[in-house]
């Protein structure tokens, strides 16, 4: 008797090319990532993930088909950031839709709160840069005042 241990999860790759490239296409037409991803037989939470594993792979200079998809979806967010900036510098007196869009897709560079956004972006770093040992400026501060002493 043959013993059969049968396969957990889906049967089949699901980063494939022609996937990829339906979902650039999807994302590119200004389509939010949840729609993209489950129109073309995903999950959003997959999406995210490819685009995690994209990013990490771009940060350890690894060009692999992840870090390209990731390097390609940030492309187009670019090139979308880009046409509504400069319909709202040609058309002064129609600016309304195209900020409309901005701050709502990209909230945390165009919203009112960008500002603190980009602050509490740059105390997560400075504390994980503090956990990981990297900076600890009030331990140096303290040493200094000892030997000031």
């Amino acid at each position: 008797m043959i013993n059969y241990q049968p396969k957990i999860g889906r049967p089949f790759e699901t980063f494939t090319p022609e996937r990829r490239k339906a979902i650039l296409l999807s994302i590119s037409k200004r389509i939010p990532y949840e729609i993209a991803a489950e129109s073309n037989g995903i999950s959003e939470r997959r999406l995210y993930e490819w685009l995690q594993k994209g990013r990490k792979d771009l940060d350890a200079g690894k060009d692999t088909e992840h870090a390209q998809f990731a390097q390609s979806i940030k492309k187009i967010e670019e090139e979308k950031m880009y046409e509504h900036l400069t319909m709202l510098q040609a058309m002064p007196e129609r600016w309304q839709a195209h900020a409309w869009i901005l701050e709502r897709r990209w909230w945390k560079y165009f919203s009112p709160n960008a500002a603190i956004v980009e602050f509490n972006k740059q105390l997560e770093r400075m504390l994980e840069d503090k956990d990981q040992g990297e900076i600890d400026h009030g331990t140096e501060a303290k040493e200094l005042d000892t030997e000031s002493d």
